[in-house]
């Protein structure tokens, strides 16, 4: 296993995609605190140490637009650029193969959260400096505070990897990167908007619609964080309808686990080469 996670580190450092989407993650994080900075409502948020929870939540709302892109074209071009091909001459495992690939990938999304982090920081400061407010709020850091930040990172991480799997899963599937970057965001978007006609159906279809991934991926982040950040910004506001952040993370976990095994079946039985 360790062959082939070298194999796929030494091309993680040598392709500038995850770069690219770092950057433009990085770039929408900057861009939400500033629009986030000129509402007087929702500004304390971004005050240290509560700014770091934002940038966690910005990092989980702005990631099915994002990673999706990384683990699809990851997936994806192997088959276009007849690097499967070439690998499978060498009569490896693939399982071993794919699942190195998705670790190393995994890696990378948690780099991208850190530099998330570091970025929420520095435009926390800004935000601050800029609205002639303390750098750091007195009284918010605690071991709760410590613990809740812990879990945050943790939970961008978690929602982020939900959507590089998806859509790494479908491009392995569907031997395409394309299909696997339309998947996954094509897939969140037709969710939003089915979310709002079920919605207002109601009844059976409500319930259908609570069950979607994107309600978990987008609610889990917010019941970790919200407790921390000021009652009643939009960053903070929990409806009684939001799934509980350990119902979220049993329901994406399941949810990946079955588009996973779909691609590691379709790599493991069929002529991948074809």
């Amino acid at each position: 296993m360790s062959a082939y996670l070298s194999f796929e580190w030494l091309k993680f450092g040598k392709r500038w995609m995850p770069r690219v989407i770092v950057v433009l993650l990085v770039g929408l994080t900057v861009l939400a605190f500033w629009g986030q900075g000129t509402r007087e409502g929702g500004r304390a948020d971004l005050f240290l140490p509560r700014g770091w929870l934002a940038a966690l939540s910005f990092a989980s709302f702005f990631a099915p637009f994002f990673w999706p892109v990384l683990g699809g074209s990851w997936a994806g071009n192997e088959y276009g650029w007849g690097t499967i091909r070439a690998v499978l001459t060498r009569r490896p495992n693939r399982i071993e193969h794919v699942l190195a690939a998705l670790a190393i990938l995994l890696i990378g999304v948690a780099m991208g959260i850190v530099a998330i982090l570091v970025t929420g920081s520095v435009a926390g400061i800004a935000v601050t400096a800029l609205t002639g407010n303390n750098v750091w709020t007195s009284g918010v850091w605690s071991n709760d505070f410590l613990t809740t930040l812990i879990k945050g990172i943790l939970t961008a991480w978690y929602v982020s990897a939900f959507y590089l799997v998806l859509a790494y899963a479908a491009a392995t599937i569907f031997r395409s990167a394309a299909v696997g970057i339309a998947f996954g965001i094509g897939s969140t978007l037709a969710q939003f908007v089915l979310r709002g006609i079920f919605f207002d159906l109601g009844g059976v279809w409500k319930d259908i619609a609570l069950h979607f991934p994107v309600v978990y991926a987008n609610s889990m982040i917010t019941q970790v964080v919200g407790g921390q950040l000021v009652p009643g910004t939009s960053l903070a506001r929990i409806t009684p309808e939001d799934p509980s952040a350990g119902q979220s993370l049993v329901a994406l976990a399941i949810y990946g686990a079955i588009f996973l095994a779909l691609a590691l079946l379709a790599v493991r039985t069929r002529d991948v080469t074809a």
